[in-house]
């Protein structure tokens, strides 16, 4: 195992494409593919879930990552033991942010650009996930850094939080509907539609508090399909007379013109679903924090 397979293995992780990460190194992306490919025989596992346009750690590329960032710290480390280079902020770093899916994340992405400039040996591995895994990492120290909804770290011990995204119900109508020409609805106003609900394993706090909501208002909702992201759904609302929940932390304000429907906010609910970022106050690391009151203070 050559010590240049390792640092190919974290760009391409770090960079989520063969294709970026073969640019970034200066190598063919059939060369860097092999390398990989020899890595993961070597160890016996498959290191990334293969997708049509990118791809993403898998369990066992998780834990190593988690191993091969110690290594090359390690090794950054003695490289510079004896010059100036004594500052541990200075040598490498791998953080792993966690973050929701389906969300308008840019902010996000403008200070992971914005820090990298003032600390250009840090890196960013970046994972889609459930809010309940978000939360769940967090503590066990598979993040170091998540987005999540701020009624999941709640309970979490050890948990430093700041308000990242506000956050609250929205509703999707056909552009056609009779609902179209409203600036804001209740859940009362709703109770003869019916709803293309997102599949709860990929987003529970939302179906079970706009179930919660029908019930409190009289009436159970109507579910025709259930869909597993926000394209899906959106693209089912424009073609018929269904009507689809969305937070307005989705909405980039081209949702509307993208599938030609109305979205609208809803009256009166809970405010639990604004979006934190979070990280441990465990783990002791300057960097870490700084990151973190980047987000605090940047609104």
């Amino acid at each position: 195992m050559k010590l240049t397979t390792l640092n190919y293995f974290v760009t391409v992780a770090t960079e989520g494409n063969f294709t970026r990460a073969s640019e970034k190194l200066y190598i063919s992306q059939p060369t860097l593919s092999r390398r990989i490919q020899n890595l993961e025989s070597e160890l016996g596992v498959e290191l990334f879930i293969r997708h049509n346009h990118g791809l993403t750690l898998s369990d066992a590329g998780e834990q190593f990552l988690k191993e091969v960032s110690d290594v090359l710290k390690r090794i950054d480390h003695l490289s510079h033991m004896f010059d100036h280079q004594v500052n541990s902020d200075e040598a490498s770093h791998i953080f792993k942010i966690g973050y929701l899916q389906n969300f308008n994340m840019g902010k996000m992405y403008e200070i992971f650009e914005y820090f990298k400039n003032k600390h250009p040996n840090v890196q960013f591995v970046t994972k889609q996930d459930t809010p309940i895994n978000l939360a769940d990492g967090l503590s066990n120290g598979r993040y170091d850094l998540v987005f999540n909804l701020v009624t999941y770290l709640q309970t979490k011990q050890n948990i430093e939080k700041s308000i990242f995204l506000e956050n609250y119900l929205q509703i999707a109508v056909p552009f056609h509907h009779i609902l179209n020409d409203r600036k804001k609805v209740s859940f009362a106003d709703l109770s003869s539609e019916t709803f293309i609900l997102l599949e709860r394993q990929y987003s529970p706090v939302i179906v079970d508090y706009v179930i919660g909501q029908g019930i409190k208002n009289g009436f159970n909702l109507k579910a025709n399909s259930y869909v597993k992201d926000l394209d899906e759904g959106l693209s089912r609302v424009s073609v018929g007379n269904d009507l689809a929940f969305l937070y307005s932390g989705m909405n980039d304000g081209t949702l509307e013109e993208k599938y030609h429907i109305k979205i609208i906010d809803i009256d009166n609910v809970s405010t639990d679903h604004t979006i934190a970022v979070a990280y441990n106050k465990e783990y002791k690391n300057e960097l870490l924090q700084e990151l973190f009151m980047y987000y605090k203070t940047v609104k």
